[in-house]
């Protein structure tokens, strides 16, 4: 199986100077869990999780006066849309992240989320059990 068969494809953005209630209602209207965040030129230049805004909310912070830049991650991790889910699953590891950016020649064409792929080993992992 490769990452482009489980990848979320619908690519959600937000821009840097995008204030985080903007930010949260893009999520639930999308229903994402995360979005790349564009410069003014349209590059992806980070991405932005539930996660993070979940953080600011329990810190009780005013999100009117946070922008996506201020909270984003500025490293985003990638992987080829071809590559074997093995291959995320390592990436994963390695990194910690819970997100990839999934590409198509160094274009960002989705995401795959380290949940997705957990589920899916733990799967096949309890499918060839099964077949013993």
């Amino acid at each position: 199986m490769k990452v482009e068969d489980v990848a979320r494809r619908k690519l959600v953005t937000c821009r840097v100077d995008d204030e985080i209630p903007f930010v949260a209602k893009l999520m639930v209207d999308e229903e994402v869990g995360s979005v790349f965040v564009e410069d003014k030129s349209g590059k992806i230049v980070g991405l932005i999780t539930d996660g993070q805004i979940f953080r600011l909310v329990a810190q009780r912070q005013k999100l009117e006066n946070v922008k996506a830049g201020d909270i984003m991650t500025k490293e985003v991790f990638s992987i080829e849309k071809d590559a074997p889910l093995a291959e995320a699953w390592r990436l994963f590891q390695s990194t910690g992240v819970k997100r990839l950016a999934v590409t198509d020649e160094g274009r960002i064409v989705g995401v795959l989320s380290r949940k997705v792929v957990q589920r899916l080993m733990k799967y096949k992992k309890a499918a060839s059990l099964t077949r013993s």
